[in-house]
């Protein structure tokens, strides 16, 4: 099911709330860090005394890159702060989690890594489970084959559906009463209560964005019943007029523009897609169709994509398909991904990423064991990407090992 665009304006509520309010959020989720954007406690460190005013300065512009370069990050709901870890300086990587990602934790550990050898301070990472259970550990270690473990991170996770929505409401955090309809079970009657504080403490403004981001994640959240939620969205709509307020928010009408022109160019995306990918299965190898899926799965390019649809019917064999595909995808041939992880990598180790690939999704494993160990020490890219495009040819195990004899005889 593809993506409703008229809701794509609301998801990114979640990030607006924390970008707003994260000095009173965080240090409610985390009582032992505080963003240095809070006023310094008078025993602060010898460190933090001794700063000029210069230094402030220069940290505070610092500080403000750190948000720029995560704003234009690929994880689009992160966001990184300078905080205190008790009396010890850190960055904090904060992470909102919206589905599942399979790919999270080595995202996370790249992170780890690029952000303490740029700022030589210790990098803590949060990260917190809007509208799924998520798992309790997200602790993480790149291994070799022998279990020898080369680094490690330890992920703080906290899922919102163990939070307490009682306790947040007894003790009138308000900042956090948007999140409550994904906390653990909230009471009709508690989220009305929650409701009617927000009116009375936000001016216009302030209470049209909260509650905004109330409607979004109530939307989503399945910690209430359907009914539970149509007797809250009755109350936002007529004790507290939420579609005007909807209209009257600037911010919000420019994001609902700008989502909708996203959502639909993306459903045009989608659709040429499927169209393509429907057509080369009839007349084309699987493993054609597999190398066709990756390409076109990361291509945005929708005249690209439409020229791409005209011609795959003509071709008469998997050959030509692949000479198209290279024409009309010249960069995503090379590279399947254009995230700042895949773009690390030298380009004979992604040419070895594809090959594996294809060979996981058509063959057993001890095919797969043996061309990984085969072309693990291969550093020819021209090499690869020739074994890489006969690969297609194989139609069995046997004519795998015969094309690894013939590309990589002394190996």
């Amino acid at each position: 099911m593809k993506n409703d665009p008229r809701q794509q304006p609301y998801d990114g509520a979640l990030k607006g709330l924390f970008e707003k309010h994260a000095t009173l959020i965080i240090p409610y989720l985390l009582p032992m860090v505080r963003l240095e954007a809070t006023p310094l406690i008078e025993d602060e460190d010898d460190e933090a005394e001794e700063k000029t005013e210069k230094e402030n300065k220069a940290e505070k512009k610092e500080g403000a890159e750190l948000n720029i370069e995560i704003n234009r990050s690929t994880l689009k709901a992160d966001l990184l702060y300078r905080a205190f870890y008790n009396l010890d300086r850190i960055i904090l990587i904060v992470e909102l989690q919206t589905k599942h990602d399979p790919d999270l934790q080595r995202r996370l550990m790249a992170y780890h890594g690029s952000l303490h050898l740029k700022y030589n301070k210790p990098v803590f990472i949060l990260v917190i489970y809007v509208f799924e259970e998520g798992p309790e550990d997200l602790t993480y270690h790149d291994t070799c084959d022998d279990g020898n473990i080369l680094a490690s991170i330890y992920p703080k996770v906290i899922r919102l559906r163990d939070l307490d929505s009682e306790q947040i409401v007894r003790e009138h955090q308000i900042p956090l009463y948007a999140l409550l309809p994904s906390t653990k079970k909230p009471e009709v009657q508690l989220l009305k209560q929650a409701l009617q504080e927000m009116h009375e403490y936000h001016n216009k403004q302030d209470l049209s964005e909260h509650l905004i981001w109330f409607q979004s994640i109530l939307g989503r959240t399945k910690t209430i019943s359907k009914k539970e939620k149509q007797i809250i969205e009755e109350v936002l709509k007529v004790q507290y007029q939420i579609d005007p307020l909807i209209r009257e928010n600037p911010t919000v009408v420019s994001i609902a523009a700008e989502a909708e022109a996203r959502g639909e160019a993306r459903g045009k995306i989608e659709g040429l897609q499927e169209a393509i990918l429907e057509l080369a299965s009839e007349s084309l190898p699987a493993l054609v169709v597999s190398q066709i899926q990756r390409t076109i799965t990361f291509s945005q390019n929708i005249e690209q994509l439409k020229k791409f649809h005209r011609q795959i019917a003509r071709v008469s064999d998997e050959q030509e398909a692949l000479a198209l595909l290279a024409q009309c995808f010249p960069s995503d041939v090379e590279a399947r991904s254009h995230s700042e992880e895949v773009r690390s990598h030298s380009e004979y180790k992604y040419m070895q990423d594809m090959i594996l690939d294809v060979v996981s999704d058509h063959f057993l494993s001890q095919v797969v064991t043996q061309v990984q160990q085969t072309i693990a020490p291969i550093q020819d890219t021209q090499l690869l990407r020739k074994f890489n495009r006969q690969l297609f040819r194989a139609s069995n195990e046997q004519e795998v090992f015969a094309l690894l004899a013939e590309c990589f005889p002394t190996h």
